[in-house]
């Protein structure tokens, strides 16, 4: 039976040494890396041995985000001599079990490398599909696990400055009014930088933002306005 467990002492090594054929070296990143990346993003990284029974066949990172309510599958693979034995399908549908029981994430996302067709079916079968973002040169497939998602927030970083120019600026051409705070981008960076703007989210995607406690909220999304108020 697969199962996921959280790496511990007594399947680090195992982990650790699983390596894969060189002609799926471009595919995955090593454990090793995965393990002190997971270290360094402690607050959201969680990596789980994959386990038949007793037995460690492969290994799986999971960007946990509850902020965001999404889920992201960040490292997986499966030990080459394991593969082809359905085991990579069972892991993957135990992910979304984990996901679905949480009952504070909305979707899961994941990308693969163009040309790992192998990846893409199986994401494909589990109900993944593109999304038409690409990312480091990888593409993203994403999977809700509901038709009612609820408002994420998460304090904003300076990655996010591209997604605030793209909202006010389509909602200046939509004729919203924008609040002051919105109309410089060097002031936004810098409440960015002070920890003092908010980035609201609908399955992943940027629908409004807030800097200290005023809203700019998507004139398709004002519904979720009194939810975010609340939120602050």
């Amino acid at each position: 039976m697969i199962k996921l467990e959280l790496v511990n002492e007594s399947t680090f090594k195992k982990i650790v040494d699983m390596k894969l054929p060189p002609e799926q070296n471009a595919f995955v990143a090593p454990n090793v890396v995965s393990l002190a990346q997971a270290w360094l993003c402690y607050d959201n990284a969680r990596p789980y041995s994959v386990c038949n029974d007793d037995n460690v066949v492969g290994f799986i990172m999971l960007d946990w985000d509850e902020g965001e309510r999404s889920v992201g599958i960040w490292r997986f693979m499966i030990a080459p001599e394991h593969q082809g034995k359905g085991y990579g399908r069972k892991a993957l549908e135990a992910t979304i079990k984990l996901a679905c029981e949480a009952g504070t994430i909305d979707f899961l996302h994941l990308d693969y490398v163009q040309g790992n067709q192998i990846a893409r079916d199986l994401y494909y079968s589990l109900g993944f599909r593109e999304n038409g973002d690409i990312e480091d040169g990888e593409i993203i497939m994403i999977l809700p696990l509901t038709d009612n998602p609820k408002l994420g927030m998460l304090t904003a970083d300076d990655d996010d400055m591209e997604d605030f120019i793209e909202l006010i600026k389509s909602e200046k051409e939509a004729g919203t009014s924008i609040p002051f705070e919105f109309e410089d981008s060097s002031y936004i960076e810098k409440a960015i930088e002070d920890g003092l703007v908010k980035r609201f989210t609908l399955m992943g995607d940027t629908i409004g933002l807030s800097i200290n406690g005023v809203i700019l909220m998507g004139n398709q999304n004002l519904s979720y306005l009194e939810e975010a108020r609340q939120r602050l």
